[in-house]
């Protein structure tokens, strides 16, 4: 089953309607079964959103298009505006809920959340997805659409086996020293871009930085199955345009029966 994902398109005035129709078409020519946009359609209050869903409405997909919004829709205050103008469009934004999708006769369950934040309104941390679990089957795999990559943790400690997020950029800049890859991303996440993995239902780590070895060392799993996330580079930027070692990206991931 294939998977095709934008995020971060950041329409604005940094990235035009004409380039995302570009990135749609290109989207189309992978043939998905399936489409997710990951969330950012935008980037401030002033973005025209609905000319970016008019854009991203043209993906095609047998299973359709899926998407969860992300923090710059809450910053817009634009998160029950993105979710009417998806279902206008014929698409599906999921927010905090859950569909089963039937592929060649085999039921998945996919996931989506509005964007996940680390800490409350007033600086504490707090659980991610918390509101989740109940939306968990065991009965078919689960594939979860969130914006922050820093909810891995705690998608793998509930079984979830796929997650698909963005927010990082890649970090928009990623410098080569003496073959080390350094990215202003890591700031933010232990999750900067491409495919990680982590034990199936392991412990979430309290901390972020340098917990994930320490946290897998200390569980001892049932089986060697392993949760996976895709993380997107995006299409858009934020702050400047501007995009040096870390291009733009469109993902195709494709799934196969164990």
């Amino acid at each position: 089953m294939k998977i095709v994902q934008l995020s971060d398109i950041h329409l604005s005035s940094y990235m035009s309607r004409a380039q995302v129709r570009r990135a749609v078409d290109m989207a189309n020519d992978l043939g998905a079964d399936l489409a997710v946009v990951t969330g950012d359609l935008i980037t401030g209050s002033g973005d025209p959103i609905a000319e970016c869903v008019d854009e991203i409405r043209h993906l095609y997909a047998p299973l359709g298009t899926w998407g969860c919004n992300g923090n710059h829709e809450i910053y817009a205050h634009a998160e029950d505006t993105a979710a009417y103008l998806y279902a206008q469009a014929g698409m599906n934004l999921l927010r905090q809920s859950s569909a089963q999708v039937t592929f060649k006769g085999a039921q998945f369950n996919l996931i989506g959340v509005d964007y996940q934040r680390e800490y409350n309104g007033r600086g504490q941390r707090q659980q991610l997805l918390s509101s989740v679990e109940p939306l968990v089957r065991r009965d078919m795999p689960n594939i979860l659409l969130s914006h922050n990559p820093n909810s891995f943790n705690r998608a793998a400690e509930l079984g979830i086996e796929l997650s698909l997020a963005g927010h990082t950029h890649g970090g928009q800049i990623q410098v080569e020293i003496l073959d080390h890859r350094l990215s202003p991303a890591r700031f933010i996440s232990d999750y900067i871009a491409g495919l990680y993995q982590r034990p199936l239902f392991a412990p979430a780590p309290n901390e972020r930085a340098g917990s994930i070895v320490a946290a897998s060392r200390k569980f001892t799993p049932q089986s060697s199955a392993m949760a996976s996330i895709y993380v997107n580079r995006g299409l858009g930027t934020v702050g400047a345009p501007v995009r040096l070692g870390v291009p733009p990206e469109i993902s195709l991931i494709v799934l196969r029966r164990a």
